[in-house]
Parts: C-alpha cells; sequence; structure tokens
C-alpha cells in the first residue's frame, strides 16, 4: 500500500499495487535500468487480472506494475458525488509521484483505457507509450449504459437487507458483469477471477457503500469525455488500440471513430483487431495481446532489457490458486452453466 493525496474530494486513499522486476516476482521498487509499464484494470475487477501478463517471461523483461483504482481490489479510498476520468487520472499521478516513477508506459484494459488516455492528454510528459484493449468510447452507447445500470440494479437488489442478502438477485449481477467482460464464457482461470473479486466487492460497494457503486460502476461511464483535436492532440506518445472482436459492449466502428480522431489530432497511432476475444480479452486471448505488447513496447525501446527468463511467476498465483485455478488448466474452456457462485463466497 501507498498513501496518496490528489486533491480528489473523496479524500486520501491508500492504493493496493505489486511490482514485478525481470528477476523479482513481488518487488519493493522498480528496476531503474529498464523501462516499467503500468497496467490499469477494467471494471469490478482488479489488478490480478493481469495475471497472464504478469507470467509472461517475455512481458518480464520490463518492470510491471498492478494498481487498484479506487472501489477495486484492495485499494481503500472513496469516492464522492461524481468520479470522473480526470479525477482518476489525478489518483494514478499521484501514486507514481509517491513511488518517485519515472515516466511510464501504460497497459489499460476497458475502463483503464479511459484513465490511461487522460493521464496521456493532462500529462503527456510522464507517459511514454499507451496500448489499449477495447477502448471506452468517448460516449458511451444508451445500450450499454443501461446494461451497466441493470447489473448495478440487481446488485443493490441483493443487498437491500443486508442480514438476508439475496443471493438470485447477486448472482444477476455477477452473470451480467461476466456478460459484458468475457461474453459469459466459463473456465478456470475466469471462475478464479470472478470468485476473488467477490468478496472485493462486498468490501468496496457493498453494503453501506451502495452510492459509491453508482458512481464508479455506472456514472463513471456515462460521463461524455472531451476528445476533440486539440484535447487528443496534447498526447506525445505512440498509441496502439486493440479492438477484440467479439466485444458485445462496444462494436469495432467505436475503436474505429477514436482512431480517427486520433489521427486527425497528429497522434503516432495504430489499430490492430484480435479475432474471437470478449471485451476481456487479455485474459481470454492473452497470446495474442501480449506478443502485440511486447512488440509495441520494443518498439519504444532504446535502452538494452533482459532476455526473457525461461519461466516466471505471477504474484497473483497463489490467490488465484486458491481460488480453484490451476496453472495447468489455464487455457481450459467451460460453458456458461458450469460458473457456481457460492453463498459464502460474498464474506472475506
Amino acid at each position: 500500500m501507498v498513501s496518496i493525496d490528489s486533491n480528489y474530494k473523496g479524500g486520501p486513499a491508500d492504493v493496493a499495487y505489486t511490482i514485478s522486476t525481470p528477476t523479482c516476482t513481488s518487488a519493493d521498487k522498480i528496476d531503474p535500468g529498464i523501462p516499467t509499464v503500468i497496467l490499469l484494470h477494467p471494471i469490478y475487477i482488479a489488478k490480478y487480472i493481469f495475471q497472464t501478463q504478469f507470467c509472461d517471461p517475455k512481458l518480464r523483461r520490463f518492470n510491471l506494475i498492478g494498481v487498484d483504482t479506487r472501489l477495486h481490489g484492495d485499494t481503500e479510498g472513496k469516492v464522492k458525488d461524481i468520479w470522473r476520468g480526470e479525477d482518476a487520472a489525478l489518483d494514478v499521478i499521484a501514486f507514481m509521484d509517491a513511488l518517485q516513477l519515472p515516466p511510464c508506459h501504460f497497459f489499460a484494459l476497458s475502463m483503464g483505457t479511459r484513465i490511461a488516455l487522460q493521464v496521456g492528454i493532462s500529462y503527456p510528459e510522464r507517459v511514454l507509450s499507451l496500448f489499449l484493449v477495447s477502448p471506452i468510447p468517448a460516449e458511451e452507447p444508451a445500450g450499454v449504459s443501461e446494461g451497466r445500470q441493470e447489473i448495478y440494479d440487481c446488485w443493490c437488489l441483493g443487498w437491500s437487507d443486508p442480514e438476508h442478502p439475496d443471493i438470485e438477485a447477486i448472482e444477476d449481477a455477477i452473470r451480467g458483469a461476466n456478460e459484458l467482460g468475457f461474453n459469459s464464457r466459463g473456465g478456470p482461470l475466469v471462475e478464479a477471477i470472478i470468485n476473488a473479486t467477490k468478496p472485493k466487492s462486498v468490501r468496496n460497494y457493498g453494503p453501506g457503500r451502495l452510492e459509491e457503486g453508482q458512481i464508479a460502476t455506472v456514472d463513471f461511464f456515462t460521463e461524455k469525455m472531451d476528445y476533440s483535436t486539440e484535447k487528443l492532440g496534447r498526447i506525445q506518445c505512440p498509441v496502439k488500440l486493440i479492438h477484440c472482436s467479439e466485444d458485445i459492449a462496444y462494436p469495432l466502428h467505436h475503436t474505429e471513430e477514436l482512431w480517427q480522431r486520433l489521427v486527425d489530432a497528429s497522434v503516432d497511432v495504430e489499430l490492430e483487431v484480435v479475432s474471437d476475444a470478449p471485451h476481456f480479452g487479455t485474459v481470454t486471448n492473452a497470446i495474442e495481446i501480449n506478443s502485440l505488447l511486447h512488440d509495441f513496447l520494443m518498439k519504444q525501446t532504446t535502452s538494452d532489457v533482459p532476455l526473457p527468463l525461461e519461466e516466471v511467476t505471477s504474484p497473483y498465483q497463489s490467490m488465484l490458486i486458491a481460488e480453484g485455478w490451476s496453472p495447468d488448466h489455464e487455457n481450459e474452456d467451460s460453458d456458461e452453466d458450469d460458473l457456481v457462485f457460492y453463498t459464502t463466497s460474498f464474506v472475506s
């Protein structure tokens, strides 16, 4: 944990993070001789969603930092009235300042792309590159907003009587989130990630904090972003956009529109489509996305980086194994009906 105060109206936060270097799974600080990549997670699921990135020997040629935003994972910090991309970007910069980090590369997924892009706009000198998977459009489609609201409403219904939670309503919310992120795909790793998320969600935006959940999981996305040529033109680094072809929330034209806006703003930008990948494709299609990320980082790297080790371990591995996952079964698939949500999983 590191304490930050970004002057956001919600107050200070204690930010949970992990650092992995080429030779250390859980390090206290980065290796200053090699570039650093900050990984920004999507909605609902915190930094451990990047299990498949942290255990990739090629990506571990770099310093990797996973960070939990407010109301996610193990970070302790409130949201109040409104929490926007600009507020989240302020938190990121305060985090970088607290760790005395140099300019970094950013790897972001879904919600994290809105934060990373805002960091690139507001603090371009702190960003070496932006690799954005399933980027959130400037304006949320009405149907997606309604879906997010429905997930939240089911969650609230489930906790309307905290002494007697409505497990069916809570499971409906979880299934809705799984549909948004994974197209209701199962598999041992997805199931372990979901099971790890449930008690953290209860703590972060369960009973007593439901209003904060509305702000962080719904209202954050309904804010229309200013992606004008003037704003996007402030970005000074290369950008790569990754569209996941089976994304049920945002069809390809949304990513193409962002690509065109960046082109019009004279930003160095590329767009690539990853086939058969859901919105959270960094989990299900990690091999292809990791390869694209590695090659992109190497293009931006002028200094020497270590050769990949034969095998590295993720800092999230033991937690996910405790939730039923085995590294030997990482690529197994299971049907939606195989997903089991245990009542006891809703408490820490």
